[in-house]
């Protein structure tokens, strides 16, 4: 009994530590993911701002290969930012016509690569002409996602030991207390009067279906008639 007691407390215990391991886990997951979204909307807002003007300039009759001074624009865009590594405009084909990084003109690595924010751009007739392509250092994404990983260690890794230790502590009290309640009902002499009188007429009448000769010979008062 105080074996398989003492398998099911540690089967208990690691059962609440791995609640608590899983919650820390997901709530990792989604603080990474708003992390995440929190840098790149950051992002999407230069995008955003070159995006306006091209799309002023395109409504005005000026095609976007034509709109050289966006190169220049991109240029203080990334300035204001250490993290941004560069700014593209490209056309509908995804190729670099203007970019903060004069290396990168005439390239076409798409606007969906990784580390990468992009914004189109639209004529008057909500055609996509072009994309403004901002690509991040993702040593961004990766140093928050590491404070995030220690803070969630150093909280979590409390809690799972506490709840594995309360978990033992608890099992312990409640098997000590079955205990005691199983020793008190196996011992009919720590049981409350009411019972013992129902334990003895119980014996009494077990008796007498035993041997109901003995009991038809007896009086009222114990004597033999």
């Amino acid at each position: 009994m105080i074996r398989i007691s003492l398998g099911l407390i540690l089967v208990f215990a690691l059962i609440a530590a791995a609640c608590v391991a899983f919650g820390a886990y997901f709530s990792y997951v989604t603080l990474q993911t708003a992390h995440r979204k929190a840098i790149e909307a950051r992002f999407n807002v230069t995008a955003a701002r070159i995006a306006v003007s091209a799309e002023t300039a395109a409504s005005l009759g000026i095609t976007l290969p034509a709109q050289a001074p966006l190169a220049d624009l991109a240029r203080r865009e990334a300035r204001l930012d250490p993290t941004i590594i560069s700014i593209d405009i490209t056309d509908e084909r995804n190729r670099v016509l203007f970019s903060s990084d004069p290396d990168r003109i005439g390239r076409a690595d798409g606007a969906r690569a990784p580390g990468t924010v992009s914004r189109a751009v639209e004529n008057d007739l909500a055609a996509v002409i072009g994309r403004i392509v901002v690509r991040y250092d993702p040593a961004t994404l990766a140093q928050g996602e590491a404070a995030l990983a220690r803070d969630l260690t150093a909280i979590a890794m409390p809690a799972l030991i506490g709840a594995g230790l309360a978990t033992i502590a608890i099992g312990l009290l409640l098997a000590n207390g079955l205990g005691r309640a199983a020793r008190r009902a196996a011992d009919p002499a720590l049981w409350p009067p009411a019972a013992r009188s129902a334990l003895a007429e119980a014996e009494a009448a077990h008796a007498a279906a035993i041997n109901p000769a003995a009991l038809a010979s007896t009086g009222p008062k114990g004597e033999r008639t």
